[in-house]
């Protein structure tokens, strides 16, 4: 009798297995939904069962199928109790493709400096585990995170390296995800270019990102991944739209009709909103009214809020348009609103994730101990390695500008008490900038830091290092004499006044102020800091928009 109980155990656990590889084959080709529920029948059996193995698989995989379906928070509860898992089993690749979904789904809510965090450290993992799946996860996620903190050559740099390891194990589910992932990387830099006024190295990074996302719906074709061929039909209508290729874009959106027979509340939004914006780049406005309030009707269904706002700003755009004013402010107001609500929905989030911690808090100890006892790996991916430790300052990101924030300059100022070469710090600081959140709302004044930080990062040289000091407040850390230092800021100071401030709203013009100090006025990075700030008030005082050495 005993035997043949062993004999069951062992048949329901493989045929558990095979249910839950099942369930995986479902998420790869586009039906998420079925994949959820299998794998949540498969979770209740294993836990009724005491298989905490199988259960952990669950919660692992039902992340994934959580973020494929905008179910971003019901994946944060099953990914977290995964990581607890494999970390005090010391399974260290099932720990890191754990992490890297937690990661991507914190990034999904908004959170982008635990996000950062959590993927770094299931890079570290991957690494150390010598796994190249896990690898090829964990540094697409990381390359994720760049791209929406718009930092587009970090995240061709580590999405490149996903796809490459994807091919090098045959992974042809990942090579499709990250291809489109790393598309979306190259049409960032193509969008920055076009603010910077580089029409050429816009037109170029665009029709980049269209070739990579073909190649990714080519795969996405060949294994049937309806999910994944949506995604690249919709990106690149978008590219093609943004090239003044309407036509083209709107033949994709045509094709994306073809792939909604397993789409979700999000997919089908996206699709709505795609259709709105490219009708209004066309200047078609009275075509994009419809699809776009067609939108508004699926809200109540569910959805993301990258998706509310980028509905309400197309129909503000659309009424505008056909000069129907009164709407037009109605949906920029609801614009304005959704964004609010997702600031502060960002720290109920913050607080959910707390408590979450809190109750695995004792868990978390045991794994611990159990995590110190473990051996450590030699990295066998030295291009992989030296990559890690580009981002091992990841966590000192600010999460608006993608700049480096306070907590690095501190360390840095370490670092620069006993540094013998000369060095200059620069205080910059937005001119008015209470009067751009009076007068444009406080959304307008986060785009425009954000655009700050884009600029800074891409007119500085590769030694300079730029931070979010505090509010509109910047620091800038120049290897060599303010000299040299005060004729780089002066390229910043134009090159901000000169940005196209349009784009993000009508009437916007920004220009910063700046003061300059080096090694040559002080001896300590606090002392030179101060001598740059009075410089600063200098500037502002003297009429702002210019630089004080």
């Amino acid at each position: 009798m005993s035997d043949m109980q062993v004999v069951d155990t062992k048949a329901i656990a493989q045929q558990a297995n095979s249910s839950l590889q099942e369930a995986w084959h479902l998420g790869c080709t586009g039906r998420s939904v079925e994949a959820l529920t299998l794998a949540g029948e498969i979770l209740a059996d294993a836990k009724a069962r005491g298989d905490d193995r199988l259960a952990a698989q669950c919660d692992t995989d039902i992340a994934w199928y959580c973020f494929q379906i905008g179910k971003a928070e019901l994946g944060l509860t099953h990914v977290r109790r995964a990581v607890d898992f494999w970390k005090l089993t010391g399974e260290r690749k099932q720990e890191s493709c754990a992490r890297a979904y937690f990661g991507w789904l914190l990034l999904e809510l908004g959170l982008p400096e635990e996000a950062i965090e959590e993927a770094t450290r299931a890079l570290d993992l991957a690494d150390k585990a010598a796994d190249p799946k896990a690898q090829s996860l964990a540094t697409n996620v990381i390359g994720t995170i760049f791209w929406c903190n718009k930092q587009p050559d970090r995240a061709i740099l580590m999405s490149e390296r996903s796809v490459e390891l994807a091919r090098s194990i045959g992974n042809k589910n990942y090579e499709c995800w990250w291809l489109i992932n790393l598309g979306g990387a190259h049409s960032e830099g193509g969008y920055i270019a076009r603010a910077l006024g580089q029409p050429e190295e816009e037109h170029q990074m665009l029709v980049r990102a269209l070739e990579l996302t073909e190649q990714a719906l080519d795969i996405a074709i060949e294994i049937g991944d309806s999910w994944a061929a949506r995604l690249c039909l919709g990106n690149q209508a978008e590219f093609h739209s943004h090239l003044g290729e309407h036509d083209k874009a709107l033949r994709c959106m045509a094709r994306y009709r073809l792939f909604q027979e397993n789409s979700y509340v999000r997919d089908r939004q996206q699709y709505l909103y795609t259709l709105g914006q490219i009708y209004n780049n066309s200047g078609k406005f009275t075509e994009a009214l419809s699809p776009l309030l067609a939108a508004v009707e699926l809200m109540d269904a569910g959805g993301s809020f990258d998706s509310y706002v980028q509905i309400y700003l197309y129909l503000s755009q659309a009424y505008e348009g056909l000069g129907q004013f009164d709407p037009a402010l109605e949906a920029h107001k609801k614009y304005h609103q959704a964004y609010l609500r997702n600031s502060a929905e960002s720290t109920q989030r913050r607080a959910r994730l707390a408590e979450i911690y809190y109750e695995t808090k004792r868990f978390k100890e045991v794994a611990e101990t159990e995590s110190k006892r473990a051996e450590t790996l030699e990295a066998s991916y030295q291009k992989l390695q030296e990559q890690t430790d580009i981002l091992a300052n990841a966590v000192y990101l600010d999460a608006l500008t993608g700049l480096y924030n306070r907590k690095y300059l501190d360390s840095r100022f370490k670092a620069l008490t006993s540094e013998k070469r000369p060095y200059s710090i620069a205080m910059l600081d937005v001119d008015h900038f209470k009067s751009i959140n009076d007068n444009f709302s406080h959304m307008i004044g986060d785009r425009v830091l954000s655009a700050i930080g884009t600029i800074l990062r891409s007119q500085l040289r590769i030694t300079d290092q730029a931070i979010r000091f505090g509010g509109e407040e910047f620091v800038v850390l120049f290897a060599g004499a303010p000299r040299g230092a005060a004729d780089l800021c002066e390229r910043l100071r134009s090159a901000i006044e000169r940005w196209d401030w349009s784009e993000i709203c009508n009437g916007l013009h920004v220009t910063i102020s700046i003061g300059v100090a080096g090694t040559l006025s002080a001896k300590s990075p606090n002392e030179i800091l101060a001598i740059a700030d009075q410089n600063l008030y200098t500037a502002k005082k003297t009429g702002r928009n210019r630089v004080v050495a």
